[in-house]
């Protein structure tokens, strides 16, 4: 900050202080006896602080002196509603981490939680059979050793909508939910502490939806259990991950960070999917509700970006 000169009066003061503001120029007044002096906040506004002092000081009743005073007025409401907008949006880091996870993160736990409660079920209850039916992309028929799928997909035509959503929470081994949860709490965590629930639970319903359709359709009839019987988060995980890798190299105001090491072992470990080799311990994978889940994410985290730099441009 540094001092330009003095002024006569306060009211001369304040009006060209008030001037100073509608040209962007930081300034504050104060009292030194009869004068008030003028102090610039920017050094780098400093000459062009003086050159508009020395042009207030010929012609102080100007026009565009008096029309500064409304102007700046509307100015400074501005920043007071910025500033309070700013603190309803504050986060209140300590109380937000004293919190359990549960409490920060509901969508993700949810996720999480559901899903390891159904892995459960599935393994070491007497009602696997029930569940499957209950949340697979389609109902079966078991006869013998051989399972018929609804391929034709009626039961949500008939209004089953939760169909295109709920193969996610299906696991069908220990290391499928391990991972499957492991991620959804890194990725989805993140992303809801950033952008909230309401958001998060968009997003996995915009990565779901068209990640089990693709692999119903095109994922070939070779899943667990033999046909249509996939599921997992996996989809979700490759999606959230497109997401946040997309904003973290376009939008550097999400404050998103995928460390590369991070993209390197997803984007091996998709390609070791896709191989094959996985297989023999695993089961069958759905490869194709990863590859559209990881394009869908990417899409989001792009189109979200190109958006809201758009409306910057307007």
């Amino acid at each position: 900050m540094r001092k330009i000169g003095t002024l006569p009066s306060e009211q001369q003061a304040k009006l060209f202080e008030d001037f100073l503001l509608t040209e962007q120029i930081g300034a504050n007044i104060d009292a030194s006896g009869d004068e008030w002096n003028i102090w610039v906040l920017d050094e780098d506004q400093v000459e062009q602080a003086k050159s508009e002092l020395a042009a207030f000081e010929q012609e102080p009743t100007a026009a565009k002196y008096q029309a500064a005073t409304r102007q700046a007025e509307a100015i400074r409401d501005e920043k007071i509603a910025q500033a309070r907008a700013a603190v309803k949006r504050q986060v209140k880091v300590r109380e937000t981490w004293n919190q359990p996870f549960t409490s920060r993160c509901p969508v993700t736990s949810l996720l999480i939680g559901v899903s390891v409660v159904v892995y459960i079920f599935l393994e070491y209850s007497d009602f696997s059979i029930q569940i499957r039916q209950a949340l697979g992309i389609c109902s079966f028929q078991v006869s013998g050793d051989m399972i018929r799928y609804d391929t034709r997909l009626l039961d949500i035509r008939e209004g089953e909508f939760w169909r295109l959503i709920t193969p996610i929470f299906m696991h069908f081994n220990f290391m499928h939910i391990l991972f499957d949860g492991f991620m959804t709490y890194q990725l989805g965590g993140a992303i809801e502490i950033k952008k909230g629930s309401t958001k998060l639970a968009l997003m996995v319903i915009l990565i779901a939806i068209p990640s089990n359709l693709a692999q119903f359709y095109w994922g070939g009839d070779h899943f667990s259990n033999g046909g249509p019987g996939f599921g997992g988060l996996s989809g979700v995980v490759y999606g959230l991950f497109g997401y946040m890798w997309m904003k973290s190299q376009y939008d550097p105001q999400s404050s998103f960070y995928v460390p590369p090491n991070m993209v390197t072992i997803l984007m091996v470990f998709y390609f070791l999917c896709l191989s094959g080799v996985f297989e023999e311990f695993t089961g069958k994978i759905a490869n194709m509700a990863h590859t559209v889940g990881l394009i869908m994410g990417i899409a989001i985290g792009l189109g979200s970006t190109w958006l809201r730099e758009a409306g910057k441009s307007r």
